[in-house]
């Protein structure tokens, strides 16, 4: 008979085969659809299209000046997703490569990065099948985080949606967005624990409302 050690062992085992399998769907959505040409036309990158309308070239931003277009990005096939490929890097990058390359991937969790591109291009996640947590207290602080990270992009949203309100607060209209991108990125980097990270969300929401109802700029939501 298995020993409680060995089955607490497989169990962590099959919650670790489940996750990567989540993490798969998730990249498997993201695949198809976003394409690399959306990643390089969100940042800004001016594609040159090809004679056989196929390929399509760019100068490659990663690698200093370069007058000359030396990179190509190729749509998707039955073998790959779209792609971009660098002759001077010697690199190759998908879509969610590509989104790494433009956002400081280099300091980031994969997982971190899935979920970027997902709020980026509104795809909704999936839901985390509950064979692939582990134990309670990590299933209760994966809900945390995805309370945490439906309300950031509430308050997002409602920023927006009261900018009108901070026409003459320019000033407390950027400090409430850069209040947001703190928040999120400790957040993550877990030097702030989510249930901090929600009051702070919280008081945000309170803080816009209040601006609004002091401007008679109501949000439309209300």
């Amino acid at each position: 008979m298995p020993s409680r050690h060995e089955k607490e062992a497989a169990r962590q085992d099959y919650a670790e085969k489940a996750r990567l399998a989540w993490m798969k769907l998730r990249v498997e959505r993201i695949h198809s659809k976003v394409s690399a040409y959306d990643v390089m036309r969100s940042n800004g990158v001016e594609l040159k299209q090809m004679s056989d309308g196929q390929e399509e070239q760019f100068s490659c931003p990663f690698h200093g000046e370069d007058n000359k277009p030396s990179a190509r990005i190729y749509p998707e096939s039955h073998r790959s997703p779209s792609h971009a490929w660098c002759f001077v890097c010697q690199e190759r990058w998908d879509a969610i490569s590509l989104w790494a390359k433009f956002n400081g991937g280099e300091d980031k969790k994969f997982s971190q990065i899935i979920s970027e591109i997902e709020r980026a291009y509104g795809l909704e996640t999936p839901e985390v099948p509950k064979e692939a947590i582990f134990d309670e207290k990590a299933r209760d602080d994966e809900a945390a985080l995805e309370r945490f990270l439906k309300l950031h992009a509430v308050c997002e949203s409602r920023l927006l949606e009261a900018r009108a309100a901070y026409e003459e607060d320019m000033v407390g209209y950027l400090q409430v967005g850069s209040v947001l991108d703190k928040i999120g990125y400790r957040v993550d980097q877990k030097t702030v624990g989510v249930n901090k990270g929600l009051e702070v969300l919280r008081q945000v929401l309170d803080r816009i409302g209040q601006v609004e109802r002091a401007t008679g700029n109501q949000w439309r939501g209300e």
